[in-house]
């Protein structure tokens, strides 16, 4: 018989205590922290071949998107075992789930067209609770469809019910602002209507910190070169970049105010992993042989989670970084799982942590659920 068993002990400085291990116990330094194990669930999927999970709150709900059984992409809930296809906006052909709060409301972005087949679809920022998914909106028009009153995209909500994204503004598509809507009113953080500047905002916390990157001016040679920022009400602070960047962007911030997102070249092709705590940006750098990283949340403890490997993409390993070490997050599941875990996006206070990976070789959402933990 296989036997898992868990010893306990106190030890003074110096001292040595009994570890779990899978079937044999081991010695282990008393400072060093244990490595957690999870039980890892598959999601599936909407009928499609494939599906991604994006965030989770504390009750382990978890947003994301799958592909349907007609090869469309669809925003989903995962809830107590089941998944739930979120639908689209009027007309819509896809949808996108990004965000959810402790209330089970969901922000994503979805195709939008309400005057038919005759007019371009658009993408626009959604809420959705169980009384159905409204736009949000574009920032310089309150109108809700036509691409005539701007695209949009919400990436964030906290429970207070507000939103942080994008948004068109007056200069077109391309000349982006971060938004945060409030009481269903779109307050502009990227510096007015007829600015220049290009801004996205990705997160947000429960104080209505927001998070994201800042271009200064779209009229510049080196307007994509981006810089990780937060907003503070109206107040930007730009976070800096890691020694040898040119960019950078923030993705995630919790209540204490600590960031986490990458910084390296303005494509994302090079990249590490940053934490930006008290004005100052630590590079937490990458798993063993791993050039590049990405951090992409981050817990109310400081926990962090991401990506490691050569790119975003199948050959990359899902991390936890923890009390300043990362650990591949492939090394805490049974190695008979049939899974790789590729990228980590969220992780709540109950250590859950959500994401995408490659389950008998097809793309599925995952979530794991800590069976042992430090």
């Amino acid at each position: 018989m296989h036997v898992t068993a868990i010893v306990l002990a106190r030890a003074g400085a110096g001292a040595l205590a009994l570890a779990l291990t899978s079937g044999t116990a081991a010695l282990a330094g008393w400072n060093e922290p244990a490595l957690p194990r999870y039980q890892v669930i598959d999601l599936g999927t909407l009928g499609g071949a494939s599906s991604t999970a994006q965030a989770l709150n504390d009750k382990g709900q978890v947003v994301g998107w799958s592909e349907t059984a007609s090869g469309t992409r669809h925003a989903f809930i995962y809830d107590h075992g089941m998944m739930q296809d979120l639908g689209t906006l009027v007309g819509g052909s896809h949808s996108y789930a990004t965000g959810i709060n402790e209330h089970g409301q969901v922000v994503g972005y979805s195709g939008i067209n309400a005057f038919g087949s005759q007019f371009p679809e658009i993408d626009q920022g959604f809420v959705w609770d169980p009384t159905g998914m409204r736009s949000l909106g574009a920032l310089f028009c309150p109108c809700s469809y036509n691409d005539r009153y701007g695209a949009s995209s919400g990436y964030a909500i906290n429970d207070k019910g507000w939103v942080s994204g994008s948004s068109e503004t007056v200069r077109g598509s391309w000349v982006l602002h971060a938004a945060l809507w409030r009481d269903g009113v779109a307050e502009d953080l990227g510096g007015g209507a007829g600015d220049w500047s290009i801004s996205r905002s990705f997160g947000m916390n429960a104080r209505g910190f927001v998070v994201g990157d800042y271009a200064q001016d779209a009229g510049k040679v080196n307007a994509y070169e981006r810089e990780a920022s937060l907003w503070r009400g109206s107040t930007r602070t730009a976070l800096g970049t890691l020694p040898g960047s040119t960019s950078s962007i923030a993705l995630a911030v919790n209540l204490q105010g600590a960031v986490v997102g990458w910084s390296g070249t303005f494509d994302g092709a090079a990249s590490h992993a940053f934490i930006w705590r008290r004005g100052s940006m630590q590079d937490i750098g990458a798993l063993k042989h791993d050039a590049n990283s990405a951090a992409l949340a981050i817990d109310a403890a400081g926990d962090v989670v991401g990506w490691s490997g050569a790119s975003r993409s199948g050959d990359s390993h899902a991390f936890l970084w923890r009390f300043g070490e990362m650990l591949d997050l492939n090394q805490s599941i049974p190695s008979y799982s049939g899974w790789v875990l590729n990228e980590a996006a969220g992780i709540n206070r109950r250590g859950e942590i959500v994401g995408t990976g490659l389950h008998d070789g097809e793309t599925h959402a995952f979530l794991l659920i800590p069976v042992i933990k430090p």
